[in-house]
């Protein structure tokens, strides 16, 4: 499943590691690289999630060379709170007890973590498919039944991605991870609250993707963008 982005020039493609092999190895290869020159190889935890198994679904964003030029995975709707990656991002920091507080709070309604963000530097207009990758929640949401979306980026990261109606929770002191030169902070999306939240002309666009997801527009329609 895909749909384009004529603002980035890329297709946003839309996964399983196993219904797209390939291409889920050229996003993790182009995340390792790109975590690798960043000096955090050890945040992608690449040995752990090569098989996939973690992997609910991913979404790589494919320039008209064909091109990987960023991505994100999720992992979920999780069952327990030990089953979120974040928990090892705020051991050791201050905020550990209230991360796991917030997550436990919403389990209930479905809670899946996106994970592996990175965009090519190099790609002809790198914010753009920021942009791109900040719309993925609402297709995330109806492909896995989940209320919450949850995210951990450093904050500047975090702030482009409001745009679509995240917001930080400033309830979680953000964590030194994945060193001291970071600081990362936790992002929830949630799907009664996103249209208000978005930025109206990025909540036009999330609509008008939405009805061109192969297989998606009804339920999107809907579900999340009534």
């Amino acid at each position: 499943m895909s749909v384009y982005d004529p603002a980035s020039g890329c297709d946003l493609v839309l996964g399983t590691p196993r219904s797209a092999p390939d291409l889920w190895m050229q996003y993790l290869d182009g995340a390792q690289s790109l975590y690798a020159a960043h000096g955090v190889s050890a945040a992608l935890d690449y040995d752990a999630v090569v098989d996939g198994d973690s992997t609910t679904l991913f979404y790589a964003a494919v320039d008209r060379s064909g091109v990987i030029r960023g991505g994100h995975r999720a992992q979920g709707p999780y069952l327990d709170v030990r089953d979120s990656h974040a928990l090892v991002e705020w051991d050791g920091n201050d905020g550990r007890d209230e991360l796991i507080a917030a997550v436990n709070s919403r389990l209930g309604y479905g809670v899946v973590e996106m994970k592996t963000a990175w965009v090519d530097p190099t790609a002809d207009d790198p914010s753009a498919v920021s942009a791109l990758l900040a719309r993925v929640a609402v297709p995330t949401m109806t492909m896995t039944g989940a209320r919450f979306i949850m995210a951990t980026a450093a904050e500047h990261v975090l702030r482009r991605w409001s745009s679509s109606g995240g917001r930080v929770d400033k309830r979680v002191p953000a964590s030194a991870y994945p060193d001291e030169r970071y600081r990362t902070s936790l992002m929830w999306w949630d799907r009664e609250t996103m249209e208000r939240l978005a930025e109206p002309a990025v909540w036009q666009q999330i609509r008008e993707e939405a009805y061109v997801w192969n297989g998606l527009g009804g339920e999107l329609g809907d579900r999340s963008v009534a």
